[in-house]
């Protein structure tokens, strides 16, 4: 949100995903209709930075450290700022 992209996070808590669009997500075409350049970026961005996320969606682990938490939060705000 800091960025101004709009986005919607979409699924659980423990499988969840990014969807850039300014529209509400509630089903897979609204997921489609989502800036798919954006996301590819944004994606490809957190892996440059050391997180791996998938075209899909992100499954966070009880194994991540405070350590890893703040390498995910600095990557996110690399990525985010490439696709601002």
């Amino acid at each position: 949100e800091a960025a101004g992209i709009p986005h919607r996070i979409v699924g659980h808590p423990t499988l969840f995903d990014v969807v850039f669009t300014d529209r509400d997500v509630r089903t897979y075409r609204d997921v489609l209709s989502g800036d798919q350049t954006k996301t590819a970026r944004f994606n490809a961005v957190l892996r440059e930075n050391g997180v791996f996320k998938s075209p899909g969606k992100v499954y966070p682990s009880l194994a991540l450290t405070e350590d890893d938490f703040e390498l995910t939060e600095a990557a996110i705000v690399k990525a985010a700022g490439a696709i601002a």
